[in-house]
């Protein structure tokens, strides 16, 4: 996976090594991120423009044996009203004027500064999903820690230790489990805009230059619509140590799942899938196999669960109690 650094400028020798740059795919070559969980999060929209509400049922009614001449059970129930906030990511991608004229294929050159861009800011963004402490009154708060303490209901351990741990999510992805929200009249997911030639600040103040710019945008907060349907095995070992992945939990918490697993994928770092995928070949555990689905080559399954990527999960996480 590539480094998120601080912000640089192309400068004249990157301009001159992009020069040949065809597409994005050809660009992008290892800066390429493999993150599945891109292409089944649902993205639906919000109930109101900067927040989205819902009921959550916190008490059900009930009916009683009936007999002739008595009364009928009168039913009610109660409910809860959730929020969540719905937060604008953004970030502005630049090249210099004069960097551009002094390469050959000037085109290029802006497309693939805009095309790494663009990857550094998805990736920045996935990791905030899942590592946002909620301390940033403009973010919203990432599932690790909504999912921070070890209950055997919704986060579960497999007894690692130390700082490097990693972790499986199992999510059921959709309006009934969890899903991303955005404001109407926004545009869903991850949203780009060309802006044309500016006259912007230089970042060392010494005035201003012209620059083309592309404006990069995710507006979206999360809704986690039944709590079981986000559910995280933490502290598997990823250094010193194999096969800590344990398919006994993972057999619990799909169990715990609302549609029992239905729609149901798992999201791990390479190194937790290769363990996976590994077991999977052995054939010697039942929990595990292997399917085909198109566009994504051979898909290892735990009891029948894909198991996909998602990059930005750590392989450095501290335990989980």
């Amino acid at each position: 996976m590539s480094l998120l650094t601080p912000y640089q400028h192309v400068n004249i020798v990157e301009a001159q090594r992009r020069a040949g740059y065809k597409n994005a795919a050809e660009f992008l070559g290892e800066l390429a991120i493999k993150n599945d969980l891109l292409n089944f999060l649902p993205f639906l929209p919000a109930s109101h423009g900067i927040y989205h509400q819902w009921l959550e049922a916190a008490k059900l009614g009930k009916g009683s044996w009936g007999k002739a001449n008595s009364g009928i059970a009168k039913i009610a129930s109660t409910s809860d009203l959730q929020t969540e906030g719905i937060f604008t990511y953004e970030a502005d991608s630049l090249v210099d004027d004069r960097i551009l004229k002094t390469a050959p294929n000037k085109i290029a050159v802006r497309d693939s500064e805009d095309a790494a861009n663009a990857e550094g800011f998805m990736q920045d963004w996935f990791t905030k999903l899942f590592y946002a402490d909620g301390s940033d009154p403009d973010g919203f708060k990432g599932l690790a820690a909504r999912r921070s303490a070890v209950d055997s209901d919704v986060v579960f351990s497999c007894g690692g230790s130390g700082s490097d741990l990693t972790s499986l999510w199992l999510f059921e992805l959709g309006e009934n489990g969890f899903n991303m929200r955005y404001a109407v009249g926004a545009q869903p997911g991850f949203s780009n805009e060309d802006k044309g030639l500016q006259y912007v600040a230089a970042p060392d103040g010494t005035g201003n230059y012209w620059a083309w710019v592309r404006h990069f945008e995710i507006l979206a907060g999360l809704q986690i619509k039944k709590k079981h349907s986000v559910q995280r095995l933490a502290n598997i070992e990823t250094a010193g140590a194999s096969n800590l992945f344990d398919p006994d939990i993972f057999i619990k918490m799909k169990n715990k799942l609302p549609e029992m697993g239905r729609g149901a994928m798992g999201f791990g770092n390479r190194t937790l899938h290769a363990e996976v995928e590994t077991a999977a070949y052995n054939k010697t555990n039942a929990a595990y196999s292997l399917v085909d689905i198109e566009g994504f080559g051979p898909v290892t399954r735990v009891v029948g669960v894909p198991i996909m990527i998602a990059e930005v999960i750590t392989d450095t996480e501290t335990a989980v109690s």
